[in-house]
């Protein structure tokens, strides 16, 4: 084989296939006044947002509350309808084009409900995401109900073997939602989102509601069913250290924008976008003795609805200079699947952890 032909096939063995590419996504939610619901401007949720997941992989989706991270987890299966952008998806049951990739945007419904199949989401509250009036069996059942499957023996004990997978008991079947803890309603929701055999989980800060015990139990578990599953995964939290655990890549958010995207082990190491520092540098550490060097940022966030020109981090960061004032970054690869969005990225010399 020639050498060329042998760096290719080792590069094309190194990186998966991307299973979802995010391209200018953009999700603004109306401001409506007066008796006439007038729409008198805009809250940019989402704005321009771009990113991929590779088949296998987990990228974990940081920031803020309020940052857009939910809100992008949840355009990108249309939940939200986008209001501009492209989302593409490798999906087993459609054909897509030339790359193998179809555009979910402008789907009929149709289709979208088969796309579904090949998406799935794990919800934030599991009290508030979970019927309270259907039984665990209703619950994970219910998406094969919806795409036409026949509920009989056989579903049952795929719903039991759901369960069992999950770490639950094929008693629990008959029980509802209020006769189980928090985290056992999470894996409820965790065997629902498994009940079609998706590609691709979206999972909206599943642990955030949990105690620190059942967040290591649940995030464990998530691990363990990538493998035998074959999933990836888009792990939205705030929480680094979650995120750091869990997440092969990791994007940061900021008022709507993507700040930043690396390895997760390069981004907290070596990270090129202030704002990142920032977030950093609030990680507890574990030794009790040691002097932290947190980053105070000044300023309250950017309002997403009247956001500032230029980077909209400007305002609070401490590295500023007149062009972030006056032009908003452009998203650009510095080093190899490291992505970020500052101006000066070249010139700092920022500390990781």
């Amino acid at each position: 084989m020639a050498p060329d032909m042998q760096t290719q096939t080792t590069e094309a063995k190194a990186k998966p296939r991307n299973l979802l590419e995010v391209k200018g996504l953009k999700k603004y939610f109306p401001i409506q006044k007066g008796l006439l619901r007038k729409t008198v401007g805009y809250v940019k949720a989402v704005d321009d947002v771009n990113f991929f997941v590779r088949e296998g992989e987990t990228l974990g989706l940081v920031g803020e509350s309020g940052c857009g991270k939910s809100t992008a987890g949840r355009s990108i299966i249309r939940l939200y309808e986008p209001t501009a952008g492209d989302v593409l998806f490798r999906s087993r049951h459609l054909g897509g084009e030339g790359n193998g990739l179809i555009n979910l945007m402008g789907l009929p419904p149709d289709k979208m409900k088969t796309i579904r199949k090949e998406i799935s989401m794990v919800f934030q509250d599991p009290i508030n995401s979970l019927n309270p009036r259907m039984t665990v069996s209703d619950i994970v059942g219910e998406p094969m109900f919806i795409h036409g499957q026949r509920m009989g023996p056989e579903t049952e004990a795929v719903i039991v073997n759901l369960l069992e997978r999950v770490g639950l008991r094929p008693d629990h079947l008959r029980r509802y939602p209020h006769e189980f803890s928090g985290g056992q309603r999470q894996r409820i929701g965790i065997a629902r989102a498994l009940s079609l055999n998706p590609q691709l989980v979206i999972c909206d800060e599943p642990v955030s509601a949990l105690d620190v015990s059942i967040q290591a139990q649940t995030l464990n578990l998530l691990q363990d069913l990538q493998q035998d599953f074959n999933l990836s995964y888009i792990f939205v939290a705030h929480d680094l250290s979650v995120v750091q655990h869990i997440s092969d890549r990791v994007a940061v958010m900021y008022v709507g924008k993507v700040a930043e995207i690396a390895d997760a082990e390069e981004l907290y190491s070596a990270p090129l976008h202030p704002y990142t520092e920032a977030l950093l540098s609030a990680v507890p550490k574990a030794d009790p003795l040691y002097k932290s060097d947190r980053i105070v940022m000044q300023g309250d966030v950017a309002d997403p609805s009247n956001p500032p020109s230029g980077c909209y981090f400007h305002p609070r960061c401490r590295y500023a200079q007149e062009v972030c004032k006056l032009k908003n970054p452009e998203l650009r690869e510095l080093k190899p699947d490291h992505f970020v969005a500052c101006h000066r990225a070249e010139e700092l010399k920022l500390e990781g952890i």
